[in-house]
């Protein structure tokens, strides 16, 4: 603002400023100069801040941000809203979940043609409502902070982010449990297990998750928990019918569309599990024992040509006593059965 040359008294009105780039920018964007219009409401918004009028310095941020994500121009939008941000913060602490939602229309301006900048912008949002390792308990995130994972975690579902998606999934969790959005909560109950099974693979780990999941009551009443449950038992017990059989719990009809493939694409090998009892004969106390010749035919081959031998030399023992037989001499049949 430049002082007027011949004035004596004058002083600068910032205020009366900003709602005449106010006025000019609703002008530009009524002729559709859409640059020019966010550039005018930029200055207002700069001019409110100088102020101290932070709320009317988010809304004027926002209005160009919109106009710049509209005039194809998504990184400056984001920039933008990342003024937005600020200027919620400006506020108040409890406009946080305001805030970040700021941050998640600057990720989805630039989703379209910049997918990895946005999917930092979608993990940048959640960091801030809730920082990593944390949960909501003791975060102020308002009545719409689950909406900010829950916006991130479906994108990140549809565009293959799996991991990004199991590493927001316990903030989700602590968000929707303090806003007590229960319905959703079930839901992403038994998303988090399908994810961690897919992502990883590990029955065990996956049943250790369930068994957290537990610690909610009222999630047991739930058909999202005995559909989890008997997921993870016929992963974890390599059962194909009980797989088979929860494949088709409604429960996967109503998630998202990335999740229910995963599902349909679990599988068991009980096969390669099962004991080949071929290879088991008689111990002759009832039970069974590994059957040697059976796993190697050269000793069932070496074993017939003893026996033969054997009876060949018994034989001839018993017909010719003068040759070393025993002839009849019972003393001598028993030692000789000691023997054997």
């Amino acid at each position: 603002m430049i002082k007027p040359r011949f004035s004596v008294f004058w002083e600068p009105n910032f205020t009366k400023a900003a709602q005449l780039y106010d006025k000019a920018a609703n002008k530009y964007q009524g002729a559709g100069f859409l640059k020019e219009a966010a550039d005018m409401f930029v200055e207002a918004a700069a001019l409110d801040a100088r102020e101290q009028y932070h709320g009317k310095a988010q809304a004027h941020y926002a209005k160009a941000a919109d106009l710049a994500a509209k005039d194809g121009d998504p990184h400056r939008a984001c920039q933008l809203y990342h003024q937005v941000f600020e200027s919620y913060l400006e506020l108040d602490a409890d406009h946080l979940a305001r805030a970040c939602a700021a941050l998640i229309k600057g990720a989805q301006a630039l989703q379209g043609a910049h997918p990895d900048d946005a999917a930092l912008e979608y993990m940048g949002a959640c960091d801030q409502l809730v920082r990593p390792g944390q949960t909501a308990d003791l975060q102020n995130i308002g009545a719409t902070g689950h909406e900010i994972y829950q916006e991130a975690n479906d994108w990140f579902l549809a565009t293959g982010r799996y991991k990004d998606a199991l590493d927001i999934s316990d903030r989700l969790i602590s968000c929707l449990k303090k806003n007590n959005v229960r319905a959703s909560l079930a839901k992403t109950y038994l998303t988090t297990v399908v994810l961690e099974l897919h992502l990883t693979g590990d029955a065990i780990k996956a049943h250790q998750t369930f068994m957290n999941h537990l610690s909610d009551g009222e999630y047991l009443m739930t058909a999202e928990c005995k559909a989890e449950e008997e997921l993870v038992l016929a992963m974890k017990n390599n059962d194909e019918k009980g797989l088979s059989e929860v494949k088709e719990s409604s429960c996967f009809r109503f998630l998202h569309r990335a999740i229910k493939d995963m599902v349909a694409k679990f599988e068991v090998h009980a096969d390669e599990l099962e004991e080949d009892d071929s290879a088991l004969v008689d111990d002759g106390e009832g039970g069974l024992e590994e059957d040697l010749c059976a796993l190697d035919p050269n000793l069932d081959a070496a074993a017939g040509a003893l026996e033969g031998l054997d009876m060949g030399g018994g034989a001839a023992s018993a017909s010719n006593p003068a040759a070393g037989g025993s002839g009849n001499d019972p003393a001598e049949e028993d030692e000789e059965e000691d023997l054997c």
